[in-house]
C-alpha cells in the first residue's frame, strides 16, 4: 500500500504540509487516470505518513489548518467514488497499523491481574 497525494489530501495534508513534514517521495507509481499521458505519481509508505502524523508539530499544524480552511477531516475524506473510498480506508488501516506497533508487554497487559494494595 502506497499513499498518493489525493489520499494525503483526504487526511488534511496540503502541498505545503507534504513539503514541510514528509521526506521526498519514496516511490513513483503510474497514474491510473492518465496511464498513457500522465506523469508518474509520487507516493509515500504508510509508516512514513504515520510517523509524520504522530509528530505534535504536525498535529498542531493540522488543527490550525482545518480551522483556517473551515473544514473537517470528514469533509475532506468525503467522496462518492467507492473505489477511492475503499483505497482511503485501506490506507487509514495501514497507517494505524504503523502508528503504534504493540510490544510484547502491551500484548500481555490485558491478562495481568489488577494490582492490589495492602495497608
Amino acid at each position: 500500500m502506497w499513499l498518493t497525494k489525493p489520499m494525503l489530501r483526504s487526511r488534511g495534508w496540503t502541498e505545503a504540509a507534504i513539503r514541510d513534514f514528509l521526506p521526498g517521495p519514496e516511490g513513483l507509481k503510474p497514474n491510473p487516470r492518465f496511464a498513457i499521458s500522465g506523469a508518474p505519481m509520487p507516493v509515500w509508505k504508510p509508516g512514513t505518513v504515520a510517523k509524520a502524523e504522530a509528530d505534535p508539530k504536525w498535529r498542531d499544524w493540522l488543527d490550525r489548518s482545518l480551522q483556517r480552511r473551515q473544514t473537517t477531516l470528514d469533509a475532506l475524506a468525503g467522496t462518492d467514488d467507492l473505489e477511492f473510498r475503499n483505497r482511503l480506508e485501506l490506507a487509514d488501516r495501514a497507517i494505524r497499523d504503523c502508528s503504534a506497533p504493540p510490544t510484547l508487554l502491551d500484548a500481555l497487559e490485558p491478562e495481568r491481574p489488577p494490582a492490589t494494595h495492602h495497608s
